[in-house]
């Protein structure tokens, strides 16, 4: 089972090619309703939408093949307005909830996390030789080896009761032609006995970027929490 969540969670990362706090959505997990709040600053994409609908699609689309199922989808609130009217032609800040499908029925203990974060830091150590505990020294020595059209794994990169953070660097060409590298951190957390992935999307700039956006996310945790009862 806890491989199963691994191998889900690296293929739905690899397929993920206002102000104050917007409003909780709801989505079904099995039986348990559960509340899934954007980060502040977020909106959420809208299916009634036509260009959010198409962008949901392509999302959902890539993700079938993992097995995992996308929850919602949302971005900073001014660049998401202005990607709507092609004011911009990428939207850098975005988020995404999505759970595993085949785990949506069952009830997991909160150790579930645990055991996954251990076998996540074990594969780190694996893929990175010299793993180093610093995230930033982390993220800097392995953005050198990053090519075009490349992801590669930075390890967990910290824990918490019932939270697992991990994070990874991927270099791509945009749209627009331009050589991109985006930062990802994602949390994996036990939410009314349900499997959430919560993933937050950023350009990466240096070293610093990780640690911040780990913090940053930490914080959207701690409401996803809040909402659920946690």
């Amino acid at each position: 089972m806890i491989r199963g969540a691994l191998a889900a969670v690296a293929f739905a990362v690899a397929a993920c090619l206002a102000s104050g706090w917007a409003a909780a959505r709801d989505a079904k997990l099995g039986a348990a309703m559960v509340a899934l709040p954007p980060p502040e600053g977020y909106c959420e994409f809208d299916t009634s939408n036509a260009v959010d609908a198409k962008m949901v699609a392509a999302v959902e689309g890539m993700l079938g093949r993992s097995g995992n199922r996308l929850l919602s989808l949302s971005a900073d609130c001014s660049q998401l307005a202005d990607w709507r009217v092609r004011k911009r032609q990428l939207v850098d800040n975005l988020a995404q909830y999505q759970t595993l499908a085949s785990w949506e029925n069952a009830q997991l203990p909160p150790a579930t996390i645990g055991e996954t974060c251990t076998q996540m830091r074990t594969r780190g150590e694996q893929l990175v030789a010299d793993m180093t505990a610093d995230v930033q020294a982390r993220a800097e020595k392995i953005l050198k080896t990053v090519k075009i059209n490349e992801m590669k794994f930075l390890g967990v990169v910290g824990e918490e009761p019932r939270v697992c953070y991990a994070a990874m660097l991927q270099r791509f060409l945009t749209e627009a032609g331009t050589d991109k590298t985006q930062a990802i951190v994602f949390a994996m957390t036990i939410v009314r006995q349900k499997l959430v992935y919560y993933y937050l999307f950023a350009p990466y700039v240096n070293g610093a970027t990780i640690s911040s956006m780990l913090e940053q996310h930490k914080a959207n945790v701690r409401r996803l929490q809040g909402e659920n009862g946690n």
